[in-house]
């Protein structure tokens, strides 16, 4: 096989292919044999048909198609390798010459990746900012916990607040008619997280033990059902109790509880210890950021369209599924931001080029360190982050699927290293660096929490009145 390769931009190139006649004659011979099994032929048993006869009967353009379905992808990846083309996007194939006894000729017209020209990149100067930690952010921490581990008990107030969490049976009628999803008994709910539909819970403020109230409310036109979309309704509401949360109190019962720890002092200086320990590692991530910006800031690239516009799929396909967690739409959130599509498209799009850019920045970075991953390091690296616990195999299983993906990112990974190496790096402790004590303090809570919920008498499924 022999292949040509002609620039026709920056990173657009024209691969010519030929494809030489004995293996075109072999592709013709197992293209008529599988078309023999598809099609009957009078005279002939299945499969048996020869070629010629095929041939007669289909016409040479049925084999030639058939052919050419496995010749040209095969010969076009084995371009590519012969002439170290990476491309990022599907080739446009124009057959120039295929008929017996000549030699398959096409063209693939496609779009690489493209080329970096790295800048300077020993040498950096960068400031790596480590939060303080203090006794507010333990204190922090320490509520929180609290917080996690509050029990919800009977109040002794006379009548609902805002904060309270209510367990109530309620009916819903539309046009005096019970409606599906619209009736539940023991449902625990709390007011003033808007949970229900706008203005049902504050109707339920100033209600008292064992009353029934009627709350009148109108469905929202945007409503999950359309058959309710608009509609007014009237819930009657039957108060069966009323709750408010118990804070266990900061002792060293409450350190005991939690955690391994004896008094509420050895509990305090887990959460500084942990607390330093997340601190430093932000401010690594943080400092790792600023010298790969440097980096691509001195560097250049033309970025494919093609690229940034992937990289904006995908953005947005983040962005969709993290606010499905919160019921919400990307259209209402553009709403509830007040952001016209134009200027989030405008922010993904800067977001986007950006990511891509550094992401062949580091590429290019790897190739000009001749930076390598054995097999014995990406099997490390995968046990590391697979890490101990009961799934830790099924978490390994995953990763080892992911190999090609992961060597690159450990590769990655050895290029910063480098960077770090060779930067001047000046170490200093702030009361306040860009990613403030809260991503600190929020990352050591998840780990001190315990695995127990916030108790609530509640049986009752949620409902689709909500």
């Amino acid at each position: 096989m022999k292949s040509t390769v002609e620039k026709l931009g920056k990173n657009q190139v024209a691969l010519e292919v030929e494809v030489a006649e004995e293996r075109v004659e072999k592709a013709l011979d197992e293209a008529s044999r599988k078309v023999a099994r598809q099609v009957r032929i009078p005279g002939f048993r299945p499969g048996r048909a020869p070629r010629r006869v095929i041939e007669m009967r289909l016409g040479p353009e049925v084999l030639y198609q058939e052919a050419l379905e496995e010749l040209v992808p095969e010969a076009y990846v084995q371009a590519l390798r012969d002439n170290d083309l990476t491309p990022i996007d599907n080739p446009d194939f124009d057959i120039l010459e295929m008929e017996v006894g000549r030699p398959l000729r096409f063209k693939a017209t496609v779009e690489l990746k493209p080329e970096v020209t790295l800048g300077e990149y020993k040498g950096l100067e960068a400031t790596k900012q480590t939060k303080r930690v203090t006794n507010d952010d333990v204190d922090r921490v320490l509520e929180e916990m609290r917080e996690q581990n509050a029990q919800l008990v009977d109040s002794e107030k006379e009548g609902i607040e805002t904060g309270d969490f209510v367990v109530i049976d309620f009916t819903g009628y539309v046009d005096d008619q019970p409606f599906p999803g619209g009736a539940a008994e023991g449902y625990t709910l709390e007011i003033g997280r808007g949970y229900f539909i706008p203005g049902f819970e504050e109707q339920l403020i100033g209600a008292k033990l064992k009353e029934t109230r009627q709350v009148v409310v109108t469905f929202p036109e945007d409503y999950q059902h359309s058959q309710l979309a608009g509609q007014e309704a009237r819930f009657d509401v039957k108060i069966q109790a009323i709750k408010e949360k118990s804070y266990p109190a900061l002792n060293d019962d409450f350190a005991k509880d939690v955690g391994d720890f004896e008094t509420l002092l050895e509990l305090r200086a887990d959460i500084r210890q942990r607390l330093e320990e997340t601190a430093g590692q932000i401010a690594e991530r943080q400092l790792e950021d600023d010298l790969m910006k440097q980096i691509a800031q001195r560097s250049s690239v033309d970025i494919p369209n093609i690229m940034i516009e992937r990289q904006m799929d995908q953005k947005r396909q983040r962005m969709e599924r993290e606010l499905q967690y919160s019921g919400l739409t990307v259209d209402q959130y553009m709403e509830i931001m007040d952001l016209a599509e134009e200027e989030l498209e405008a922010k993904w799009r800067t977001e986007a080029e950006a990511e891509v850019k550094l992401a062949l920045v580091l590429e290019a970075l790897v190739a000009a360190e001749n930076i390598s991953v054995s097999d014995e390091e990406l099997e490390e690296y995968i046990k590391e982050l697979a890490g101990d616990g009961p799934n830790s195999a099924l978490r390994q299983a995953h990763l080892e699927s992911q190999k090609e993906g992961l060597q690159d990112q450990l590769a990655g990974e050895k290029a910063v290293e480098v960077i770090k190496a060779n930067a001047r790096i000046t170490e200093v402790t702030v009361d306040e660096p860009e990613v403030g004590s809260e991503a600190v303090a929020d990352e050591v809570t998840e780990d001190a929490s315990t695995d127990e919920d916030m108790a609530i008498e509640d049986g009752s499924e949620e409902k689709d009145v909500k």
